[in-house]
């Protein structure tokens, strides 16, 4: 059960777990301590080249064979995560901060500003994801940091149009109108009804850009942008494996691609299951 909370709020009761939340968590911290448990575990450096058992298909040895250089996959396929899913947290987390900050100031103040920053926005999201991400990364310098900027600056929008639009719709309700009545201050105002009010959208949001941000980070790997060799990362691993696919060597890109899927999926997941735990924390 849920009760409403003075200002609005709603309180999640015991029954707000569902099997989509419980799945995704699941399988992202699976992949999160994989990451270190395996690469510890395992006789083989992630990236550390053996010429010398180049291109195994998978054994008991090598549980999903090794690529061209001798590097184990299986080893790199679980250590991808600590690069992938840091720069992917600190790209959309910084992006969901600066959007969430817009959104909120643009929404309360509305007037001239606010229209400047949905037209920007605008422009920015009328561009291809990946082509713009590629550009600004090529024009910005081939290294994480910018990597981590790009992704962020390719959220930003995303979050702040969502921001915006769920505080324009808070700050007409009855209990706003009353706060502000009643004289409290802005910085209060802002903090103590609407931006608590209006984040709920924006954490269903930050599990759906994650599964982007992903895909984007291992877009840009796969075309020669963002993460190189022999760094442990799904795109680049995919890409050095495409050209063995037609030779027989299947496995080299394989795996990665599953790997990649299964995080995509898990976030979708997560996505899904705070907007179920949503739901029933509105009841």
């Amino acid at each position: 059960m849920s009760r409403t909370e003075p200002g609005g709020r709603r309180h999640w009761g015991p029954n707000w777990l569902n099997p989509p939340l419980v799945i995704g968590l699941g399988l992202i911290a699976l992949l999160a301590i994989g990451s270190y448990v395996v690469p510890a575990l395992s006789q083989f450096d992630a990236e550390i080249a053996n010429p010398r058992e180049a291109l195994q298909p998978p054994s008991s040895r090598h549980p999903f064979g090794t690529d061209r250089s001798g590097l184990d996959i299986f080893v790199r396929v679980f250590q991808a995560p600590r690069i992938d899913l840091t720069i992917v947290v600190m790209g959309v987390g910084l992006g969901a901060v600066i959007g969430v900050v817009l959104g909120v100031v643009t929404g309360f103040s509305r007037g001239i500003p606010g229209e400047i920053s949905m037209r920007v926005a605008d422009i920015v999201q009328a561009f291809p994801l990946l082509i713009l991400a590629i550009a600004l990364v090529s024009l910005s310098g081939n290294n994480l940091t910018n990597v981590v900027y790009v992704l962020a600056f390719v959220n930003v929008p995303v979050f702040l149009r969502l921001t915006r639009s769920r505080v324009l719709t808070v700050r007409e309700q009855r209990f706003v109108q009353a706060s502000i009545a009643l004289g409290n201050s802005t910085p209060r105002l802002v903090f103590r009804h609407i931006l608590p009010n209006s984040l709920g959208p924006t954490i269903v949001q930050f599990g759906v850009s994650m599964g982007y941000g992903i895909l984007t980070l291992a877009g840009l790997a796969f075309l020669g942008v963002g993460v190189q060799v022999p760094t442990p990362e799904w795109g680049s691993m995919i890409l050095t494996g495409a050209s063995n696919m037609t030779t027989g060597q299947w496995w080299i890109s394989l795996f990665p691609g599953l790997a990649l899927s299964v995080a995509v999926f898990a976030f979708n997941l997560l996505s899904e299951g705070i907007e179920k735990a949503r739901e029933v924390g509105s009841k």
